[in-house]
């Protein structure tokens, strides 16, 4: 494993919710030949794993005694692993946290499936105050984006140049925080009532069915391929949108895929005739591998970068890594442009990162690992943008120092919308004077504040 690295349930959470898009470019660009066989190897005897789990919990009513044999060689495995977890016999060990990590997911997807259906059977008041007005908002979702490589944010690079020049027109936060550095754990928080507080409402009323039930038309537009578990958190998210487009490119090789190509679904959306829309744009941003982020023309940042990390690949990193940051602000701009376009009052668009990134700054290290966290994996961009007669709040309040944590975004989102309901909350919105200040706990039980001191 390049860098040894150790991985704990949360990165197998990852692979079993990731897309095969991802999973091929972490495994170019963490393992190597040996690893993969030996990994082949551990998961052979556990493919019919998550059958036993599913045994294992529903035993009795869906399941018969002729199964019994299956269920008894799940639990005799299953105890073998438990005392090779607690006799400390191995460490960091792969089939231990791959048994944990299915039982953990099966737990949180029922909690949510009983949760979510109680909704639908009652009648919960969602309500648009600004319903008598044409509204059209644009949810830009960045992928490991940290805002430390950022012009906007004092990069020394002109990495942003776009909004940079526009810096006047925007509201740009300046201390905001992922609450995890994966798309799933992070995106899973932040679009669903889900927080550190209530982490069991990861998927609760995602954001997307929030805006249908409150009268809007919903694009989820992604730059990412379907993941393989159409159950997944991020899909079952993303699925809930009424206009869904997943840019999956069977034929390219190594997933070379620019932002780019996603501006036609944005101009499809914006002629859409629904009065009152929301578009979910998910790019793919600054995702390894940089260098297939972005067309020949952004290659530009091919000098000695300024870096604590003088090896060769620390160098073509952090030039990649940039030149991917700026074709995300060429796209911004494009995107930015077109709703500037538009005749609709209401309107805004909201930018942030799902997670940050790590490229050889804090760390001689590329990535964005739990198991091996700094602090640019988690700080990310968070900037705004509003129409000129945008419909605001009665208790908006722009602070741009206030430090914010990406989990209550949902709150946030449903605030600066003009969204009511029993669920939205302004003291965790980053947009209310309401808003109360909260520990931004990260890594299950650490505060953000004292780890990255």
């Amino acid at each position: 494993m390049n860098f040894k690295i150790h991985f704990g349930p949360s990165s197998f959470f990852v692979f079993l919710n990731t897309n095969p898009d991802e999973l091929t470019e972490f495994v170019k660009e963490y393992s190597n030949t040996r690893l993969v066989i030996v990994t082949i190897l551990f998961l052979m005897p556990l493919l019919k794993l998550k059958s036993i789990v599913n045994c294992v919990f529903d035993f009795g009513s869906k399941y018969q005694l002729k199964r019994k044999k299956i269920l008894k060689t799940g639990i005799i495995a299953i105890l073998f692993l438990t005392v090779f977890k607690f006799s400390l016999i191995v460490v960091h060990n792969l089939p231990y946290l791959i048994c944990r990590s299915l039982i953990l997911n099966y737990k949180d997807t029922q909690y949510i499936d009983d949760f979510n259906a109680k909704i639908d059977a009652n009648s919960v008041l969602f309500q648009n105050i600004n319903s008598s007005l044409n509204s059209t908002f644009i949810v830009v979702i960045g992928e490991s984006v940290t805002s430390a490589h950022m012009q906007l944010y004092g990069y020394y690079r002109e990495t942003t140049p776009f909004f940079y020049n526009n810096r006047d027109s925007l509201s740009i936060y300046k201390d905001v925080i992922s609450p995890n550095t994966s798309t799933f754990h992070s995106l899973s928080k932040a679009l669903t009532l889900g927080n550190y507080e209530d982490p069991k409402k990861v998927l609760a009323l995602p954001i997307t069915t929030l805006f249908n039930k409150s009268g809007f038309k919903t694009f989820w537009i992604s730059n990412h391929s379907p993941a393989f578990n159409p159950g997944s958190n991020l899909a079952r998210v993303a699925n809930q949108a009424q206009s869904i487009f997943f840019n999956s490119k069977e034929a390219v090789m190594n997933n070379l895929k620019h932002d780019g190509e996603l501006l036609y679904k944005i101009d499809e959306a914006l002629k859409d005739k629904a009065p009152n829309k929301i578009i979910f744009l998910h790019l793919i941003g600054a995702h390894f591998s940089y260098e297939n982020r972005y067309p020949n023309e952004f290659n530009v940042f091919k000098d000695k970068p300024q870096t604590q990390f003088n090896s060769e690949m620390a160098h073509q990193k952090i030039n990649t890594y940039d030149n991917a940051v700026k074709y995300s602000d060429f796209i911004l701009d494009s995107v930015l442009d077109k709703i500037k376009r538009e005749s609709t009052i209401n309107k805004y668009l909201l930018y942030f990162s799902d997670h940050g990134e790590e490229v050889f700054q804090d760390d001689n290290f590329y990535g964005h690992l739990e198991d091996r966290p700094t602090k640019n994996t988690f700080k990310i961009p968070f900037v705004m943008w509003y129409g000129n007669q945008f419909a605001y709040p009665n208790d908006y309040v722009f602070d741009e120092n206030r430090k914010y944590m990406t989990d209550d975004l949902w709150h946030s989102i449903a605030h600066i919308s003009g969204l009511k309901n029993l669920f939205v909350d302004s003291t965790r919105s980053v947009f209310s004077n309401n808003f109360i200040k909260r520990k931004r706990i990260i890594l299950e039980s650490k505060d953000y504040e004292t780890l990255f001191k």
